[in-house]
């Protein structure tokens, strides 16, 4: 009983370091970041708050629940049935554009918009697994784009909605 004790309880401590330390996760907000939400009309007695109460903290037993849930529960339609096969684009489509605005979808929740002769990337993710460790997730639906990433056009911005680690890969 003790070995099954302490081997839960080594699990719980790398998964909240891994958690808490691994780059992918994204980082601290930076003393600069904090000047600037400070302008923010949702700052209030020294803090950043949200307009609706989001909880931030959780209990052991309620992280234990979320990861539990997490990896048992099966959502009904959660992966396709069959391979998602994108409409290819060549380059010159794709570099030369200049119709009206156009958003190509990539998978997962990446997309080129072109608009006004710029191309923002937004969200990109073109990992194989969206998760910080091959072995910690399944594999990404769509496994090509509809065109070539040495292939896209130069890039005007990138916008990151969210710090998660699928977008902040490293390789």
């Amino acid at each position: 009983m003790i070995a099954i004790v302490s081997i839960i309880g080594v699990l719980v401590v790398i998964y909240l370091l891994f958690t808490n330390y691994y780059p992918s996760f994204g980082g601290d907000v930076s003393k600069e970041q904090q000047k600037t939400y400070q302008l923010s009309s949702n700052y209030k007695d020294g803090k950043f708050r949200n307009s609706n109460d989001v909880p931030k903290e959780m209990s052991l037993s309620e992280t234990l629940s979320l990861v539990y849930t997490f990896f048992t529960t099966k959502v009904p339609n959660g992966r396709p049935t069959k391979d998602i096969i994108p409409q290819h684009l060549k380059k010159v489509n794709v570099s030369n554009y200049k119709g009206d605005t156009r958003l190509i979808w990539f998978g997962h929740s990446s997309f080129l918009l072109q608009i006004n002769g710029k191309n923002i990337l937004i969200d990109p993710m073109f990992g194989k697994v969206p998760a910080p460790h091959p072995l910690l997730g399944s594999s990404r639906f769509n496994k090509e784009f509809p065109i070539e990433i040495d292939q896209l056009p130069v890039i005007d911005a990138v916008i990151y909605s969210h710090d998660h680690y699928d977008h902040l890969d490293y390789e």
